[in-house]
């Protein structure tokens, strides 16, 4: 019985010191170069071992695959594809490491410290795999604007021939002090563009806008949308009304041999209640 109890001291006092005396790595290390735009990420579990960019944006780079190896408690990692040989050893601070031959792959000197990351080992491979789903639904995201966009514009070019009834520059008929002083220009080449300035200051522009736009039976429409308003054309075609705003809202057609440039008779025409 004696016996029996010593061979189990003697196993677990062995299983101590091996212990002791092995350096378990596991985890993530994340170094940032000044030279470089993106952080990189030693990622080590178990033999295996790979280094990683992240730009901080949720974007990651592969950029090694290494195989794992531990002497005299130095973390040694070798390039899957080559001969390159990392080394580093446990940092002071029992977590992060310190690089002792960074130069090997690069970087500006050898002893360089690589910041424990508390939230690794990462799952790469899945990472990866989430980093294309996104990329592929922000294509098709961009792919479907594309599309949406060439048939708005497509639908825009069939309207053009029926703005020539309304074609002409237009000012709209401010009706109190703090109303803005509101161009609009109504073209076939142009299609329809509106600007928005300070009435005392034309240099200081509000607003820009192109909106979309359908002619219709009963006038013509402009804006996208909820915020489309149906305006109509006086029969002597120097007025633009709009039927269906919050509140009264006219426009008045500027003499085409005038150049609204000129600020002062875009004020007059604008109107100072």
């Amino acid at each position: 019985m004696r016996t029996f109890f010593k061979l189990v001291a003697i196993a677990v006092a062995g299983s101590v010191l091996a212990a002791c005396g092995g350096e378990d790595f596991t985890g993530a290390y994340r170094f940032k170069d000044s030279n470089i735009q993106r952080t990189m990420v030693l990622n080590v579990h178990g033999n295996d071992a790979e280094i990683f960019g992240d730009d901080g944006n949720g974007r990651i780079k592969p950029l090694a695959k290494l195989k794992v190896s531990v002497k005299d408690e130095k973390l040694l990692l070798d390039d899957v594809n080559g001969s390159t040989r990392l080394a580093m050893k446990r940092n002071v601070d029992e977590q992060s490491l310190d690089c002792l031959n960074c130069k090997v792959v690069g970087l500006r000197k050898d002893d360089l410290v690589w910041k424990y990351d508390p939230k690794g080992p990462y799952d790469v491979e899945q990472l990866l795999k989430d980093q294309a789903i996104k990329d592929q639904e922000a294509l098709n995201a961009e792919l479907e604007k594309m599309q949406q966009k060439a048939l708005e514009q497509g639908r825009r070019d069939a309207e053009v021939p029926k703005l020539m009834p309304y074609e002409g520059d237009w000012v709209y008929q401010r009706t109190t002090k703090n109303d803005p002083l509101s161009i609009m220009t109504i073209w076939r080449k142009t299609q329809i563009k509106s600007w928005a300035f300070n009435f005392e200051n034309m240099d200081y522009r509000l607003g820009h806008e192109v909106p979309g736009f359908e002619v219709t039976d009963a006038g013509l429409k402009i804006g996208d949308g909820s915020k489309a308003h149906l305006y109509t054309l006086s029969t002597d075609k120097k007025i633009l009304t709009c039927m269906d705003c919050a509140k009264p809202e006219r426009w008045a057609k500027a003499d085409p041999k005038k150049d609204l440039s000129d600020r002062n008779y875009a004020r007059q025409m604008a109107g100072n209640p």
